[in-house]
């Protein structure tokens, strides 16, 4: 068959056809496409989930660290205790070591409150960690280290315990310090 002497009929006919045959590609890649993207969606839900179990189970494993310690160590419970009633009323390694375990307890906070402004892993939000620091903050022990460390938190964490800190105090009747 000469292709040069096909008449202007089967030239559009060829057209036409050709034309049909890129409409169904476009359609098919438009479908695959869309499969790929819903595929995409649903392993990217399933990292964030992951993502969101392991924040969660990290500031449990956290908590449960310093738990173990004081209960392994009667002492440091008894430390611990005695600091949150009176900074000032402790001895000088025993200062060192309670503003040692404040900082431990804060360090861990700050992390799961970081990851809750990153991750959203906690189904309380803030107040589930806003009551871990207000748990220590009602203590004035806890309040006398603070006032004379200067820990090594970010800017957002320090600021959200000196919320936490202004809302006890007013709620006790004192004075912010």
């Amino acid at each position: 068959m000469n292709w040069v002497a096909l008449g202007p009929i089967t030239w559009i006919a060829v057209g036409a056809i050709a034309e049909a045959v890129g409409v169904v590609a476009i359609f098919v890649s438009l479908v695959y496409v869309a499969i790929q993207i819903r595929q995409n969606t649903k392993q990217m839900s399933r990292a964030v989930r992951s993502a969101e179990l392991a924040a969660f189970e990290r500031n449990i494993e956290h908590g449960n660290a310093f738990r173990e310690l004081l209960i392994l160590h009667p002492d440091l419970a008894e430390l611990f205790l005695k600091g949150l009633k009176s900074f000032c009323g402790l001895r000088g390694a025993e200062k060192f070591r309670f503003g040692f375990l404040l900082r431990s307890t804060f360090s861990s906070t700050q992390g799961s409150y970081i990851r809750q402004l990153s991750v959203r892993h906690d189904p309380q939000g803030l107040d589930g960690i806003g009551g871990v620091v207000d748990s220590i903050l009602v203590n004035p022990g806890a309040r006398e280290w603070l006032e004379r460390a200067e820990p090594d938190w970010r800017p957002e964490f320090r600021e959200f315990v000196a919320e936490r800190l202004a809302a006890i105090q007013q709620k006790a009747g004192e004075s912010p310090t």
